[in-house]
């Protein structure tokens, strides 16, 4: 075969593969542009029977229809959207009930088990609007899962699925997720509180626990601020971690009582100044007046921050506090007269927004 016929089959095989690619391109085109039109005028019909159950003169079940006309995949991103969005708490789980045997929802749930890990995402997605306690055993597997993604998703799904054995998973796995997933399990047990109790104060009284999950858990504990969980949490406050003494102060401040007051007392003589410094600030945000000498003298510390968080300490307590403070800058501890001039001058509305930072 000469050199020329060579060149001119590879020519003909590209010119050949240009056409197929371009015929791909333009068929896939239009298919994403049929697509999109029909996801658009499914919303579009949907937003009458919408609003006519939302206002209670129509019935969910004329949405669950509207919603079986859209791609799988559409149906559950928009679902999904209603829920979140538009759905009131109060009608969530009707919403649930009518859309629990759509063939998007069953795909999506069957997707718990794959590998592919959006399978799963899709899975915990749909879980959140249709789940029961019988999706328990699927749902602890998206609790699980290697992907923080999926496990978000399935927190999500938790307060749909409302079971006690997941909720003590959730509190379980805290400490070992990253920040933005605690955050959103924090914001799902609040609307789950009361099956959190329970096991959040066996995770506060378990003896072998490593400081840094209790560190975390003591977190937990300040962002759902149930009055059940005081007591394991001052029984912390002589822990030998100054982590876990620091979390600690930082929780009672959404604890008021005599007994968090004592014992952030306590923490503000502790021999590590980052413990100090969160025990005045919680002394300011509990408004301790009986701790108005302990944080003068927290004026002259050594540390920084101690100084600093015990001025602000003192400028909530009122009139009584702004005369320390005042006395302060005549003090000849450089330290306290220099922290109380710089404080004293701060307006009420700053202050608030400082010492609860």
């Amino acid at each position: 075969m000469s050199l020329l016929l060579v060149l001119a089959v590879i020519a003909v095989a590209q010119v050949i593969f240009v056409i197929l690619l371009t015929g791909f391109v333009i068929f896939r085109r239009e298919r994403v542009l049929r697509r999109m039109k029909r996801v658009h005028a499914g919303r579009a019909r949907l937003a009458t029977p919408l609003a006519h159950w939302l206002v209670g003169s129509g019935s969910v079940h004329r949405v669950a229809d509207g919603l079986r006309d859209l791609p799988r995949d559409a149906a559950l991103a928009f679902a999904s959207e209603l829920h979140d969005t538009r759905v009131p708490r109060e009608l969530r789980a009707d919403f649930g009930d009518a859309l629990r045997g759509a063939p998007w929802a069953t795909r999506a749930i069957a997707g718990a088990i794959s590998w592919r890990w959006w399978r799963r995402l899709d899975a915990a997605r749909a879980l959140g609007i249709v789940g029961t306690l019988a999706d328990g055993e699927t749902l602890r597997l998206l609790l699980e899962d290697d992907h923080p993604a999926v496990r978000l998703a399935a927190m999500q799904a938790l307060s749909a699925v409302d079971h006690p054995d997941l909720v003590r998973v959730a509190v379980a796995r805290y400490p070992q997720e990253t920040l933005a997933v605690r955050l959103f399990i924090s914001s799902t047990l609040r609307t789950v509180w009361r099956l959190a109790e329970a096991p959040l104060c066996a995770c506060l009284l378990a003896p072998d626990s490593e400081p840094a999950d209790l560190a975390a858990w003591l977190a937990l504990a300040e962002s759902l601020n149930l009055p059940s969980l005081r007591l394991p949490i001052t029984a912390l406050a002589l822990h030998p971690d100054p982590e876990v003494r620091a979390a600690v102060a930082r929780a009672l401040r959404r604890y008021p009582h005599a007994d968090s007051v004592e014992a952030v007392r306590l923490l503000l003589d502790d021999r590590q100044d980052f413990v100090r410094a969160a025990g005045a600030q919680a002394l300011g945000v509990l408004r301790a007046a009986e701790a108005q000498g302990q944080l003068e003298h927290g004026l002259s510390d050594s540390a920084w921050w101690v100084r600093f968080r015990s001025a602000l300490a003192l400028a909530l307590l009122g009139e009584a506090g702004r005369a320390s403070l005042r006395r302060a800058r005549q003090s000849p501890d450089r330290f306290a007269r220099e922290m109380a001039q710089m404080t004293s001058g701060l307006s009420e509305g700053a202050v608030l927004e400082m010492a609860d930072a």
